[in-house]
């Protein structure tokens, strides 16, 4: 069974797409699918059924800054906005799906990764998606949640749980490039969470190795600057172009 992970990292994780277009163009089929974060948001899109192209219109047609929404609770992202465009385009239910799918989230009060495979597709993925001092803890299913890259933003493990043999990952975690140190106290905090998933991504890459593995370039790319859309895409594109691929597993 083969599997694809998509790993997060903001407006990085669009380059998901350009990858999925050489993916399809190769042939590369995947019957399970593993994401955290945009990855989770870009996996559900291709899980439901949605072409590549598909989802390039989407991204392109979304308004995504306008999604930064300053509401009175902790959070500059509002939960609502997310929730309504995760609503207008992914089915209601896991069930529902073409492809099976996993996406991770971190138990906020038990300080544990959870995967969610079943269930209220739009909430799980939302969940996913809650990066910590972006958007507020997600409430789901009874308790809260944070973005599952806090633990595991490239959750190879997760597609393993989902017995897939194997495993082409695509990680768009971000660089560890000198910029120095951010002058507002939310850059500081996103700068150590960079840190933090940049070294702990590597350690669980280590410990659940892929079969296949894709990072594409960018440099310079923040997890905010949805205005390189296109930058990013063709970056996920090039990365994937070469790649010898397993299609029957």
């Amino acid at each position: 069974m083969r599997g694809l992970v998509l790993s997060g990292g903001g407006a990085r994780g669009l380059a998901h797409i350009g990858v999925l277009e050489v993916l399809e163009a190769q042939g590369f089929e995947a019957e399970v699918v593993a994401g955290t974060s945009m990855g989770a948001v870009v996996g559900a899109l291709y899980a439901s059924g949605k072409r590549p192209g598909e989802i390039l219109e989407i991204a392109r047609s979304t308004p995504w800054l306008r999604l930064l929404d300053l509401v009175p609770r902790p959070g500059l992202i509002s939960q609502r906005a997310l929730r309504e465009f995760l609503a207008r385009h992914l089915p209601p239910r896991f069930e529902h799906l073409k492809r099976r799918l996993v996406v991770t989230a971190v138990d906020l009060e038990a300080g544990r990764l959870a995967y969610f495979t079943e269930g209220d597709l739009p909430g799980a993925v939302l969940a996913s998606a809650a990066y910590p001092g972006l958007v507020a803890p997600v409430q789901y299913q009874g308790r809260t949640y944070v973005d599952g890259g806090v633990l595991d933003n490239l959750p190879v493990d997760a597609a393993r749980f989902m017995q897939a043999r194997y495993v082409l990952a695509v990680d768009v975690t971000p660089e560890m490039e000198l910029f120095g140190v951010p002058r507002s106290s939310i850059g500081q905090i996103r700068r150590a969470i960079d840190i933090m998933q940049s070294h702990l991504t590597a350690a669980r890459r280590s410990l659940y190795p892929p079969e296949a593995y894709i990072r594409p370039d960018l440099p310079g790319v923040g997890l905010e600057q949805f205005g390189r859309l296109e930058e990013i895409v063709d970056a996920g594109r090039r990365a994937a172009a070469g790649h010898r691929l397993v299609r029957g597993v």
